[in-house]
């Protein structure tokens, strides 16, 4: 980019802003923006740089949620990226940007420190095809047919159909299974020293009736998932639901699948990853797929983009 005086970027700002719907709280943001672009420590480069992210994403959707800067939440802003076809760095690079201008509108002045995730198929966009084009919801249930052990059994189709990771499902707990606010919710708790949510030290709450809105999960398999629990419940004597190794359930997925001619090697990070790509395919926002997952993400990756967003 050539180099552009403060005072230049600033009129090209301003030219721009004058698009955006001049309704009271977009007024408000624009002041803001405008504040924040004059009084901070900026070029005029870096103001370019800035305006682009900030408005050619964030101010759409504020525009559209109709919201203050100061109320945004990093879901926000992932929300905001979603469906840019960037490099990571890109991206990366915008979530800052934005993310520092919210931050400076709540008081905190300084460039937050982020540690950015992405969800990543591991070895890459070759594994992203397999996922979305070859392994099917078909598949996984020729593979749950051939499992014997309810626990097991149970084990994946909470990765299956809730996207949790095989440490989460293991750490699930009686007491996990609530009724919060008349909805049935499944509570993934952090547990130092035992299975559970990976490294995050709260809590997260994953609504059934969300799962069932996007559609993945289906009256039958929900019925089925209880059976499972009440014959588990009846049979073991046990604080925690699954109370077994991951090797016996990782060992279990690979054999069901190999008996079922599934052509591709189940394992149970696979069906965390296959929700994930399904939960799109049905439509399900960002915000959503971060919510269930408790992945804390700015921005889903470069691969989940193609595997979603591929050219026609």
């Amino acid at each position: 980019m050539e180099p552009i005086s403060k005072e230049m970027a600033l009129q090209k700002v301003k030219a721009k802003l004058a698009n955006f719907s001049q309704n009271e709280i977009m007024k408000q943001n624009i002041e803001t923006l405008n504040t924040y672009l004059s009084t901070t420590m900026r070029n005029g480069s870096t103001i370019m740089l800035d305006s682009t992210a900030i408005l050619n994403y964030l101010f759409p959707y504020l525009a559209k949620k109709n919201v203050l800067i100061k109320d945004l939440t990093e879901m926000d802003v992932s929300e905001a990226l979603n469906g840019i076809k960037a490099k990571e760095t890109t991206l990366i690079a915008y979530a800052k940007k934005i993310l520092a201008f919210a931050n400076w509108e709540k008081g905190r002045y300084k460039m937050p420190k982020l540690e950015l995730k992405y969800i990543t198929i591991p070895r890459g966009e070759a594994k992203s095809k397999v996922i979305h084009d070859q392994l099917t919801d078909e598949m996984i249930a020729k593979a749950i047919n051939e499992i014997q052990s309810p626990r097991v059994k149970l084990a994946v189709y909470l990765m299956w159909k809730f996207g949790l990771r095989l440490s989460e499902a293991l750490g699930l707990r009686w007491e996990d299974l609530q009724r919060r606010n008349g909805k049935s919710v499944i509570i993934i708790r952090h547990r130092p020293g035992d299975y559970g949510a990976k490294g995050v030290k709260g809590e997260r709450e994953i609504s059934v009736d969300d799962i069932i809105s996007i559609g993945m999960l289906n009256e039958s398999e929900r019925r089925e998932i209880n059976m499972l629990m009440k014959e588990i419940k009846e049979k073991y004597n046990s604080q925690r639901i699954i109370n077994i190794k991951k090797t016996v359930v990782q060992e279990g997925l690979l054999k069901a699948g190999k008996k079922a001619g599934i052509p591709i090697r189940l394992h149970p990070h696979l069906l965390r990853h296959h929700w994930i790509v399904s939960a799109f395919d049905h439509g399900a926002s960002t915000t959503l797929v971060q919510k269930v997952t408790g992945d804390a993400l700015i921005t889903i990756s470069q691969y989940y983009m193609i595997a979603t967003v591929a050219p026609q």
